[in-house]
């Protein structure tokens, strides 16, 4: 993240304030370890949280949303720009699922 700027001078890891990402943070083979850790440190709730992963050997999206109703999209093959637009759509639904449901 170090290495990928998001317009000149700017990198994604400057614009991450709560770091549970790739090899950092407090190591676990679950990522709800990390979302739990995400949510003690950040105080944002499960529910306003978008999740993308790219792991091939397991459906950390699912265990995620199973455990704490985060909104996912799994990426295997990376972050492409129709699955990033794809876990907008998912999210922005379940927001509105939540507002209608709120009455």
């Amino acid at each position: 993240m170090s290495n990928i700027e998001v317009i000149p001078g700017v990198t994604m890891r400057s614009m991450v304030q709560f770091a549970q990402i790739g090899r950092t943070g407090k190591l676990s083979s679950r990522k709800t370890t990390h979302f739990k850790l995400l949510h003690e440190e950040s105080g944002v709730t499960y529910n306003e949280m978008l999740f993308f992963d790219d792991c091939n050997w397991g459906d950390h999206v699912g265990d995620v949303g199973n455990v704490y109703g985060v909104i996912g999209c799994r990426t295997p093959y990376g972050l492409q720009l129709s699955e990033f637009y794809d876990g907008l759509a998912r999210y922005n639904k379940a927001a509105k699922d939540r507002e209608w449901a709120a009455g």
